[in-house]
């Protein structure tokens, strides 16, 4: 049986990633995106055409997350933003930027946290 404070749990940590995961997508997709992840990408010796890739991926998962159809796209989605997170992380650390990297990495803490969640509030029919 689903508890209510699961289900504010679940919709609170996974719109504190999708929100600024999917707000960053958008400039990040439909302009030359925003300075600072201009910089940083310039900082991790990275293309600018890769920010238009992960925005049309950050924004596709989000939308896929939050229409929660179908399932297996859903799990993808949460995999895809797993690498994301963890190669955000480990780029920053790699780079020399350190500073940096415990952004992406307390954004993968909390997607773990919702995938938990996820599981037991969203796909109740796998723990029957």
């Amino acid at each position: 049986m689903r508890s209510n404070a699961k289900v504010a749990a679940y919709w609170t940590l996974t719109l504190l990633v999708l929100l600024p995961t999917a707000g960053s997508a958008v400039p990040e997709l439909f302009s030359h995106g925003p300075a600072q992840t201009v910089a940083s990408l310039h900082t991790l010796g990275y293309p600018l055409y890769l920010m238009k890739i992960t925005g049309f991926a950050k924004l596709l998962g989000a939308i896929i997350m939050l229409a929660n159809r179908p399932a297996r796209m859903v799990e993808w989605a949460y995999a895809g933003f797993s690498f994301l997170f963890l190669g955000a992380t480990a780029s920053h650390v790699l780079a020399g930027d350190s500073v940096h990297a415990p952004i992406p990495l307390t954004c993968f803490l909390l997607l773990l946290g919702s995938y938990a969640l996820y599981r037991s509030v969203r796909e109740p029919r796998l723990h029957k």
